[in-house]
């Protein structure tokens, strides 16, 4: 009788020890980023997916290249893709390069032609914003998305 007990614990918890947090299934996805038709250039993209007992861990951010286009990578790695789930996506101005990061008054004229030169500007506010509007379903049938953005 008690063979059946320890067999039923042991069996029991080696059930328990599988059931940890699995992370989810991640896919390629790649697209563009317009602004009122137009590509958005050199803007930060982030997918944020809802998930739960997950955090930053699961996000994926990329740059957008000149076309307005992104690949996203996971974040802290070099490994492509993103969560296969429900993404909240942000997208940002990317920070001040270190190289205007001066009070100087030169310093700080180049970084206004610096601002001057990004083309499609401003990025509105309300998309970069965690309470944001854009929200993409990640599936494993499709790679490519075009976001939309308008002013």
């Amino acid at each position: 009788m008690k063979v059946r007990y320890v067999v039923l614990a042991a069996v029991l918890a080696a059930a328990v020890a599988g059931c940890g947090k699995r992370p989810p299934q991640f896919t390629a996805v790649s697209g563009v980023v317009l602004l009122d038709g137009k590509p958005l250039p050199k803007a930060k993209i982030e997918f944020q997916p809802e998930l739960d007992n997950f955090g930053a861990e699961m996000n994926s951010s990329a740059v957008t290249d000149d076309d307005g286009k992104f690949t996203l990578l996971r974040n802290g790695t070099t490994e492509p893709g993103a969560a296969v789930c429900k993404h909240r996506v942000l997208i940002t101005e990317l920070p001040t390069p270190g190289e205007f990061r001066s009070q100087d008054p030169a310093v700080q004229a180049r970084l206004a032609q610096y601002k001057a030169s990004l083309k499609n500007r401003p990025i509105p506010a309300t998309y970069s914003s965690p309470i944001t509007t854009i929200e993409i379903e990640v599936t494993t049938d499709q790679h490519d998305y075009k976001i939309e953005l308008t002013r």
